[in-house]
């Protein structure tokens, strides 16, 4: 069975290097954000806003959220429910607040998850690649995709929402490339309550096939895509409408996330031109011997007080919350203040921090993104599997700190637009040779 040898081969690569990944405590980063949730919903079967943005009511209890999407949170509680070695180890960290070292770092089931779902996405990867390109194109793309697995092992380490949702947007791109659009709009769908920026997507796919759908007449795929998207997300946005009074997928984070990344349309024209060689996967050294030692240290997450992350994270924040009136009219503040008036710098700064999310895993990406983008023009078959992340890191580098982990469902396009590539290569190759041998 052909579709079983890809399988195997994923399998053994997986299980060769996910022990010798490193696990890293559960406190540490946006990890506390879904884990206070999920605890949330084991204890009282809500979803909150988790112990770092909400405060307890008379009851001792947080209050209805909505500042994340619900998808995650309620995998984790799941995974609690049949990992007693991780359900204390949330706990500790929640009613630690995350200030205690010594809790457990343990989740097996939950990193097991993970690690599966990237197994499916290398093997819709191969599936997809095969579909557009043939049975060498399928190959070749597995074995670049493949090259990733180490740094896409240490993402599913996280518990985080990437993975699962790199897994959700890749299934749905699958399922397009398969002509199954019911399905494709029911993953996208769970993609958005994962992540919500898959928002932004869902409507430019509406939009898109709404147009193809008039243009040839035919509305019944768009029709099915549109209801089974709707579908999944319509019952969080009820809820968010009866508890919350708000028809919205989340409240506050979105404009949270927007101010870090407008704290970077203060930077000078020297340092634009700096972005550029600071945020290259070398680790800043080409910036150091361009500009001298310090260069590129505005740019990066240290803990400086100056760099523009800390400062977006920090004063400015809060600066721009107290002349809004707090989060109900934050977002709205930000766009008419700092985006609209600014808008042609916003996008120009938008350029090199699409180029940062773009470099994923180091130099894998660095050398098939221009690859992938090149492909995309001339190959209508690749358009379908790498518009919707092109689209995506586009958006995340205009409303975000764009990072590579935002924007991995790139990764399947890329190995595949690097399979063509060099199917391509080999057929020139062996044209020539004959052309030579016959001459």
């Amino acid at each position: 069975m052909p579709h079983l040898r890809p399988a195997l081969l994923i399998a053994l690569v997986l299980a060769a290097l996910w022990p010798t990944r490193r696990v890293q405590p559960l406190a540490l980063f946006d990890q506390q954000f879904y884990l206070g949730i999920a605890q949330d919903l084991r204890d009282h079967g809500r979803f909150t806003d988790g112990y770092q943005f909400a405060v307890s009511g008379p009851d001792g209890v947080h209050p209805p959220g909505m500042r994340f999407a619900p998808l995650y949170p309620a995998v984790l509680a799941g995974a609690a429910s049949l990992d007693p070695g991780f359900a204390a180890a949330m706990r500790c960290v929640v009613d630690s607040e995350g200030h205690d070292a010594e809790c457990s770092r343990a989740a097996p089931v939950m990193r097991t998850l993970q690690v599966g779902l990237l197994g499916v996405v290398y093997w819709l990867t191969w599936w997809m690649a095969e579909a557009v390109g043939g049975l060498a194109v399928g190959w070749v793309a597995l074995g670049l995709a493949l090259l990733s697995a180490p740094a896409m092992l240490d993402t599913a380490n996280w518990l985080m929402t990437e993975t699962l949702a790199l897994a959700l947007t890749t299934g749905s791109t699958a399922a397009a490339v398969g002509r199954r659009y019911a399905w494709a709009g029911g993953l996208l769908g769970l993609a958005i309550l994962c992540k919500p920026g898959f928002l932004y997507l869902g409507l430019a796919c509406l939009v898109v096939g709404g147009g193809i759908a008039v243009r040839w007449r035919d509305g019944r795929a768009w029709g099915r895509f549109a209801l089974c998207l709707v579908a999944v997300v319509a019952p969080w946005l009820a809820r968010n409408l009866l508890v919350l009074h708000r028809l919205a997928l989340t409240h506050g984070y979105d404009s949270h996330t927007l101010v870090q990344r407008i704290s970077f349309d203060a930077m000078t024209w020297r340092e634009y031109g700096l972005s550029y060689v600071c945020w290259l996967p070398d680790g800043n050294a080409l910036g150091r011997s361009l500009a001298g030692a310090g260069a590129c240290d505005r740019f990066g997450w240290s803990d400086r007080a100056d760099t523009f992350y800390a400062i977006g994270i920090g004063p400015m924040l809060l600066q721009t919350l107290l002349a809004a009136g707090g989060y109900e009219h934050h977002l709205g503040y930000l766009l008419r203040t700092y985006i609209w008036p600014h808008a042609l710098w916003h996008v120009a700064t938008s350029v090199p921090l699409a180029l940062r999310g773009a470099w994923i895993d180091r130099y894998w990406g660095l050398v098939l993104a221009p690859v992938c983008f090149w492909q995309t023009m001339r190959r209508p078959a690749l358009r379908v599997i790498a518009l919707p992340g092109w689209f995506m890191l586009a958006f995340n580098a205009a409303v975000a700190v764009n990072q590579p982990r935002y924007n991995l469902m790139l990764v399947p396009a890329y190995a595949i637009a690097g399979a063509m590539v060099s199917k391509g290569s080999a057929s020139f190759l062996k044209k020539r040779s004959k052309k030579l041998l016959l001459t």
